[in-house]
């Protein structure tokens, strides 16, 4: 059978299974009497290994055939996985992520099973040859009569598979999987279930279970269309005829608690396709059309504006159902971009336990608004900003429990990682409760390194200590480590922050902790703006850094030290140039300023003339077209002229000033993680 053509949806449902495994086993490892997350442990081991053995992988199916084992003893026990049977098996789910990365690059899984199914091995006791065919669930013929002789209870149980199910001997994997949980399966069709091409699905268990119960587990597998379960008769051998109920004009209402009589057959449909099923996109058909409906709307907004001088009342009628329709098709592009940040957050739960048993520290976390959504190029590019604050609050941040137990704390450390929505924006905070960030360990590091002078250290503020700490190549750890301590973890977050459009802040207490908040757009595709003119070209200054506008005319522009300089009621501003800074020809005179908001500071951009709030469609721009200016891309307008939007983090880089009320701020430089004491 050709499965290359199934390989896209395989990689994919087997990364999916691999995250939920992981976080079901740190789920069982904080609760072992967790009953739910035991049986979704196997159930989807099970359907790992089936879909592995379907597409030809024989090391990935050997290695899960072993891990059903483990995870077959959590069914047994109430006391869950010791610690290294824990630890063994995540390091199982570690090699099937790169074996599946390397199929994924090369087609070959380059995993080498051995070492892993030996410490798996130790853990569990050798099964019996009985026991493996009893285990094989389709292998062994229907032996009812034994069955029935030995007055146990059958179960006959038909399932068939919806018409367009991709890999139908998957599927049969995980109905003998979800049997299992209900009984022992003494036979079944087919029995080869890697060849097997089919529809329907049959099996016989041994179960005291209701037929209700066992029909409504095979219905939950995906691709079931219906599952029908029965009772087998005593007699096998005696076919089962279905008594035909007499005519009545109205047949009573079943009583709701009432059980199917022996034989009588209990059906219930299946998930039904057109409802679960889900397409996979590659994700630049999802650029395409994002781009795509740019250009509609550039177009929709020129035959707009040429409709609006003619007197043709049925033109308008009909530009106004065309505004409607599109506008509900460039919603319905935006939400089909838009994924939950859960996506990030639940590679966490793993991380966190993993560094806290290395660094020997008890950590409590706390996920919030995972179901928070973000435009899929933000969710793409996000994970590994927060990882470097997440293993920051871990290293830096929280303390040893005898640390916390005598600064009158608790001894379980808190870390909290959470996401909302601001207005136009997304908020991701990673908090935790730990020492903080000591601005004297700071100084005495910064001097060792030559960053700043002694008179500079006994000044030095909370405020400057978390300036220090985005310096390149800064880090408070005295020795390197595989978490932290090499000095490329804040500027670098801060430089992939900037470059998405966003800005990252850092606020702490010494003795309570530190709180590091990213700000995001919502979505790198369609900014809101203030269009303006500067010498006679269009540029686009994003909407949320925007504070105000005015007229130059009716302002106090001073000259200090060779700067131009806004005197404003409220403080005193840098006046940027706009003719200067994108060196376009200058005017007459500029006539108004844009006061925007830095990541730093604020200041003025001077403009020649305001046109107005837009919508824009943003594409990315390759350095040699933006020739260093401080712009971070680019949007057509309606009139087919290309509007810059301007990077106002750049620009503030610029030329640093005075900040409103505020003085200077010390200089910006970002670097690794929270000061240690």
């Amino acid at each position: 059978m050709d499965t290359s053509e199934y390989m896209p949806m395989f990689l994919a449902e087997a990364q999916e299974h691999l995250q939920e495994l992981n976080l079901a086993i740190i789920r069982l490892e904080e609760n072992p009497r967790d009953r739910e997350t035991v049986d979704e442990i196997f159930r989807i081991a099970h359907s790992l290994k089936g879909m592995s053995a379907t597409m030809g992988f024989a090391l990935i199916a050997q290695l899960t055939h072993k891990m059903e084992d483990v995870f077959e003893l959590l069914r047994k026990r109430d006391g869950g996985l010791p610690s290294e049977a824990v630890d063994t098996v995540l390091a199982c789910l570690d090699a099937l992520s790169a074996a599946f990365d390397a199929i994924q690059a090369t087609g070959e899984e380059a995993l080498d099973p051995a070492p892993l199914i030996e410490r798996l091995h130790g853990l569990v006791r050798a099964r019996t040859a009985e026991q493996e065919l009893q285990r094989a669930g389709g292998a062994a013929p229907p032996d009812l009569v034994a069955a029935a002789s030995a007055g146990e209870r059958v179960l006959h149980v038909v399932a068939t598979l919806d018409q367009q199910v991709l890999i139908p001997a998957a599927r049969a994997y995980m109905i003998f999987a979800a049997l299992g949980e209900h009984g022992e399966v003494i036979g079944g069709i087919p029995e080869d279930v890697e060849q097997f091409s089919g529809k329907t699905v049959e099996a016989w268990i041994t179960s005291e279970h209701e037929e209700e119960a066992v029909a409504k587990t095979v219905a939950f597998v995906s691709d079931v269309a219906s599952v029908e379960v029965s009772e087998v008769p005593v007699d096998p051998s005696k076919p089962r005829v279905a008594e035909p109920a007499p005519p009545t004009e109205a047949a009573p209402e079943p009583a709701p608690a009432a059980s199917p009589a022996p034989g009588q057959a209990v059906t219930i449909a299946g998930r039904s396709n057109a409802n679960t099923r889900t397409v996979r996109v590659d994700a630049e058909r999802l650029d395409a059309l994002m781009h795509a409906m740019g250009e509609l709307v550039i177009h929709r907004t020129a035959v707009e504006a040429l409709t609006d001088d003619l007197d043709f009342p049925r033109l308008q009628q009909a530009m106004q159902e065309l505004n409607r329709s599109s506008q509900a098709l460039q919603a319905m592009v935006m939400q089909v971009r838009m994924i939950p940040v859960d996506v990030v957050f639940l590679r966490f739960p793993r991380l966190v336990r993993d560094l806290s048993s290395t660094l020997g520290k008890e950590v409590k976390l706390e996920l919030v608004g995972s179901e928070t959504e973000l435009d899929r190029t933000v969710v793409d590019a996000l994970g590994d900003p927060v990882v470097h604050l997440v293993r920051n609050s871990l290293d830096h941040g929280l303390e040893p429990a005898e640390e916390r137990l005598a600064a009158g704390k608790p001894a379980v450390g808190t870390l909290e990682i959470s996401a909302r929505h601001s207005g136009g924006s997304v908020v991701i905070e990673v908090r935790d409760d730990g020492r903080g960030v000591n601005p004297q360990a700071v100084a005495r590091k910064a001097v060792s390194l030559g960053m700043i002078d002694e008179q500079a250290a006994a000044d030095l503020t909370m405020k400057g200590a978390v300036e220090l700490l985005f310096a390149p190549g800064f880090s408070t750890a005295d020795a390197t480590s595989d978490i932290s301590g090499r000095g490329v973890g804040m500027d670098a977050v801060r430089a992939k922050i900037r470059q998405l459009g966003g800005e990252v802040l850092l606020e702490s207490v010494q003795g309570e902790g530190t709180r590091a908040q990213i700000r995001l757009p919502l979505t790198l595709a369609i900014v809101s703006a203030l269009h303006v003119d500067i010498g006679g070209a269009p540029y686009a200054i994003p909407l949320d850094r925007v504070e105000r506008t005015l007229s130059l005319a009716a302002q106090t522009v001073r000259s200090v030290a060779g700067r131009r300089m806004l005197l404003l009621d409220d403080g005193v501003l840098a006046l940027v140039e706009g003719s200067e800074v994108f060196a376009r020809p200058a005017l007459a005179g500029h006539e108004f300023a844009v006061i925007v908001r830095t990541h730093e500071h604020r200041l003025a951009i001077a403009v020649d003339d305001l046109i107005g709030q837009r919508e824009l469609v943003t594409r990315p721009l390759p350095a040699v077209v933006s020739d260093g200016e401080p712009v971070s891309g680019g949007a057509a307008l309606a009139d087919g002229r290309i509007a810059l939007i301007v990077d106002c983090d750049a620009l503030g880089a610029l030329t640093r000033g005075p900040a409103g009320r505020h003085p200077a701020p010390e200089p910006a430089i970002p670097g690794l993680g929270w000061a240690a004491a």
